[in-house]
């Protein structure tokens, strides 16, 4: 429930320093302490002034009541800890006795109705339906229409009324501006998450794919050293430059401003895979894809040769370029596991992102991954 939320007023706050929200609240909350203040005061005066000293109490206890049950309620920016119910039953019993007081007098006029018609709608408009409370104010007037008095009845229902449509104006009023507080919170907290997902799935594909070509390659140096083969020197060059070249990638992760080229992710890819002993060919061109596509279509590259490292032990290769498409496929795939991986789904966002559609097809040893640009397709199975 909203009004569980809002919470009371904090008065080491300045007006200036508060939030919207605690600006409304505190608004609508010192407005119905002044208004049951106020009409107290003078009803109680009224009274005094008609010699009906108790009638006069009875007003102004129950107008403390009031104020006492407008600060204990929740949607007029209250707190729970402290029960409502007492101070609204001593508002209705100090105000019926009030009333029961003025109604003989022949002499009462408007006598104290009016400004009990003010003050015990407001706590009670806050807690109900606004049908119970002309419900209350319909069984008041016609007890006063019964006792001769149906001008008095008239004048009851009338401010009633009208009070219990300000307050649930009020209420109704400030559960909206408190909603929409909670929903821009809520905006601001789900586009943090949101950039913390694209920084983790960014960070996942460079980190990545540098810690798997960079363990490929020193294992190939390994190997190569153990045989005094002088290539070994030249592949451990390799790993330094990929250490370097991760190194700049993070940094440009860091500030927001890194993209990937296509042409060089395949030339990268070729590389890479033949390192590690995988026949590769890669059919079609970088130029094929629009170039709005094909920064996407690099990190269907980069993810897909990253999982050939990792996850199969795969002999070949096929990388495909197309206009409408781009898919890596190998051979060696290991036993399909439930549900994709972290780099996958991260994958698939960024495809859709651009309007695409993400294929993943292992079938027998082979291990398909496909980025659709154009035309949707039936889901693989």
């Amino acid at each position: 429930m909203i009004a569980e939320s809002f919470g009371r007023w904090n008065p080491t706050r300045t007006w200036r320093t508060a939030s919207s929200v605690d600006k409304v609240r505190l608004y609508t909350r010192q407005s119905f302490f002044v208004l049951g203040i106020f009409f107290g005061i003078f009803g109680g005066i009224t009274e005094a002034a008609m010699h009906r000293y108790l009638g006069a109490l009875f007003v102004v206890i129950s107008s403390a009541a009031a104020v006492v049950a407008v600060d204990r309620i929740p949607e007029l920016g209250g707190t729970r800890t402290a029960s409502v119910k007492v101070p609204a039953v001593v508002m209705t019993v100090a105000a019926l006795c009030s009333a029961v007081i003025a109604l003989p007098a022949d002499d009462a006029g408007q006598g104290p109705y009016f400004w009990l018609a003010m003050i015990v709608p407001v706590p009670f408009a806050a807690l109900v339906s606004w049908r119970w409370v002309m419900l209350g104010a319909a069984v008041a007037a016609g007890v006063c229409a019964l006792a001769g008095r149906p001008e008095i009845g008239i004048l009851v229902a009338c401010v009633a009324g009208f009070m219990t449509f300000t307050v649930q104006l009020s209420v109704w009023l400030l559960r909206m501006v408190t909603e929409l507080d909670e929903a821009r919170g809520a905006a601001a907290a789900l586009s943090v998450a949101e950039e913390r997902l694209r920084f983790s799935r960014d960070l996942h594909d460079v980190v990545g794919r540098a810690l798997s070509a960079i363990a490929v390659k020193s294992d190939l140096a390994a190997t190569l050293s153990r045989r005094g083969d002088d290539r070994a020197a030249q592949q451990m060059d390799e790993v330094r430059d990929l250490a370097q070249e991760s190194l700049a990638e993070a940094r440009e992760l860091v500030r927001g401003y890194r993209s990937i080229a296509l042409a060089s992710e395949l030339a990268g890819a070729r590389s890479l895979l033949e390192a590690a002993g995988i026949t590769t060919d890669i059919r079609g061109s970088a130029d094929a894809l629009p170039i709005e596509l094909a920064e996407t279509a690099a990190w269907v590259v980069r993810e897909g040769v990253t999982n050939i490292l990792r996850h199969s032990s795969a002999q070949q290769a096929v990388i495909e370029v197309s206009s409408e498409s781009v898919s890596i496929t190998n051979d060696g795939a290991v036993q399909q596991r439930a549900g994709d991986g972290t780099g996958v789904n991260g994958l698939r966002e960024r495809v859709t992102a651009v309007g695409g559609i993400l294929e993943v097809i292992h079938d027998e040893g082979t291990f398909t991954l496909t980025a659709h640009f154009s035309s949707p397709i039936k889901e693989s199975r």
